[in-house]
């Protein structure tokens, strides 16, 4: 969305959002289609959806698929322009109460977070370095899947896998909020994940919790890269990009800190 010229012009670039806090409500609390007056034209369709199917409007049933469940204390801060800022902006950045409770740092969904910014022949802006987007290719779709089995029985390897998966990235991108990282250090953590590496660091984790022994894991690894192939990191930090021969240097350098 362009702001007018005569102000300034410019556009929203970016919005920062956060999941709505779950509401005391039991999830077979069932609602009706007036419930949902006040709400966003998108969600009176998806609502028109799920009643012409004939599937209960409980309020399990509305977080499962991100509805707001409506109540009286929620139900105008539920509505309240979200939509309007999701259509504006080129991008959003969501934070989850959920991940923070469970002591995930920075408390990012990056199955809700996604960007614009970049698309197009035109434009020569983009939303992060090219090294983060050759590591990170799938990350969605891993998330996504490992999501999609919380609750489940994790009765077959490719379950365990997805859940495993899932766990080393968020342990990847897990940081102290008091604390930077570079470029090179973040790419360094990525293909850690990537290459199964943390694997073993997050087997016995309680749920996605990332421990202090955890933690200090993978700083121990991110110092270890940084002494053993210090040349690599800084083409990284200096290029924004990651070479093939960097790429095989780091990945060798965090298989002999496991070894």
């Amino acid at each position: 969305a362009n702001f007018d010229a005569q102000r300034g012009g410019g556009s929203v670039t970016l919005v920062i959002l956060t999941k709505l806090p779950k509401p005391s409500v039991s999830d077979d609390k069932v609602f009706d289609k007036r419930n949902f007056d006040g709400a966003s034209d998108r969600i009176k369709q998806r609502i028109e959806l799920l009643d012409a199917k004939k599937i209960p409007l409980t309020a399990a049933n509305l977080r499962k698929i991100q509805i707001p469940v409506p109540t009286e204390d929620f139900q105008r801060l539920a509505y309240q322009h979200v939509d309007d800022l999701i259509s504006m902006s080129d991008g959003q950045v969501w934070f989850d109460d959920e991940l923070r409770e469970a002591g995930i740092v920075p408390p990012i969904d990056p199955q809700k977070s996604v960007t614009r910014i970049g698309i197009g022949a035109d434009t020569v802006s983009r939303a992060d370095a090219p090294a983060i987007r050759r590591i990170v290719e799938g990350i969605r779709l891993d998330m996504a899947q490992a999501a999609s089995m919380d609750g489940a029985e994790l009765s077959t390897k490719a379950s365990i896998g997805q859940v495993r998966k899932r766990k080393a990235w968020l342990l990847a991108m897990h940081q102290d909020c008091t604390k930077t990282r570079s470029l090179g250090e973040s790419c360094v953590a990525l293909l850690a994940a990537t290459v199964g590496a943390l694997d073993s660091a997050v087997d016995n984790s309680d749920g996605y919790q990332v421990s202090k022994g955890m933690e200090k894991k993978l700083e121990a690894l991110l110092e270890h890269v940084s002494k053993t192939e210090p040349q690599a990191l800084e083409e990284i930090n200096s290029t924004m990009d990651l070479s093939p021969e960097g790429r095989a240097s780091i990945v060798a350098a965090i298989e002999s800190f496991f070894d």
